[in-house]
């Protein structure tokens, strides 16, 4: 009730979905229907349809798995064929991501072929999850997978005696237009400290993603020449320019390529123009109009150059780690 109590006056409208937390412990769904709403929802905007779905479905009194029930399958088939062939995007709690011939967590040995094959017939151009407490971006059988951290932090680790660490909170902006779907997760409060007026992230490193939120990384291997793609934004001010260095005192231009309620800024990493392989920090650096700074730091390895044309890959994310920087790179 304390959670509706604080959302009824919102200007803006609210669709919620639940999370394992919302219903795990729970004898059914009730609560939710009577006090937040229904499990499943279709709204548009614009010329998009939004599909929230819930994919928690309980095995026993405290367990439960992720999977699509034949009504549910039913009922998304139905709100996809109405509505093709305009985009849709999807959202539910759990992400869903091969691995082994089978797919990962509470995904592992449900119906997501199912599901994923359902998704493959119509316009569907995300899948919106989160769960895991962390970012991360993949394409799953042809359709990008947009994970999200979450708005309290906390990333769930399972080792005692706290069974967590503390990953920034924040939330996900998106926006659409041109066809094409653009995200930003923005870095909220922090305990007593105030979300940032300004942020930076270095979101992608070639085809790699680097994880989120900081302090959780993954470092990059890099193998080949990259694009390094960076997102800023300014709390009234603006972002003028995003910078990147490798080499302490040599800061190099990013180009911008889109402005709206954030920017993106992009620039090409040519291992071959540095004279030393292995292990460097990449770092980006964004000031505003005002003159205010914010960087973000992802580790990476330079592959040596004769092993390159080995791998088919320009860059590979490594296992998330945590990682931040220490001191100011300039």
């Amino acid at each position: 009730m304390e959670y509706h109590n604080l959302t009824k006056g919102y200007a803006l409208p609210l669709y919620h979905l639940p999370a394992n937390h919302d219903l795990w412990g729970e004898p059914d769904a009730q609560a939710w229907k009577k006090i937040i709403g229904p499990l499943r929802q279709s709204v548009d905007v614009g010329e998009l349809r939004f599909l929230l779905w819930n994919d928690i479905q309980r095995i026993s009194n405290d367990k439960w798995r992720a999977e699509i029930r034949p009504e549910q399958s039913a009922w998304i088939e139905d709100q996809l064929s109405t509505w093709t062939p305009q985009p849709s995007i999807i959202a539910f709690h759990s992400p869903i991501l091969p691995i082994g011939g089978n797919y990962h967590d509470t995904w592992c040995n449900s119906n997501a072929n199912e599901f994923l094959d359902l998704l493959s017939r119509h316009n569907v151009i995300a899948m919106i999850t989160g769960h895991w407490h962390r970012n991360g971006e993949w394409m799953v059988n042809g359709i990008p997978l947009i994970n999200t951290s979450a708005l309290c932090g906390w990333q769930w680790n399972g080792t005692p005696p706290h069974y967590c660490f503390p990953v920034r909170p924040g939330y996900r902006l998106f926006w659409f237009g041109d066809g094409k779907l653009r995200s930003f997760w923005r870095d909220g409060s922090y305990w007593t400290t105030p979300a940032p007026r300004v942020q930076v992230t270095l979101v992608w490193i070639g085809p790699a993603h680097t994880g989120g939120p900081r302090p959780q990384v993954r470092p990059i291997d890099i193998f080949g020449r990259v694009r390094l793609a960076a997102k800023a934004y300014a709390v009234e001010d603006k972002i003028v320019k995003v910078e990147w260095s490798l080499v302490k005192d040599e800061w190099l231009p990013m180009e911008q390529t889109f402005q709206g309620i954030w920017s993106e800024w992009e620039a090409e990493l040519d291992p071959t123009k540095f004279r030393a392989t292995g292990e460097f920090t990449c770092i980006v650096r964004a000031e505003t109009a005002k003159g205010s700074k914010a960087y973000d730091a992802v580790p990476i390895r330079l592959s040596e150059r004769e092993c390159s044309a080995r791998t088919s890959t320009p860059s590979q994310e490594g296992r998330e780690m945590v990682f931040e920087l220490f001191y100011l790179p300039e």
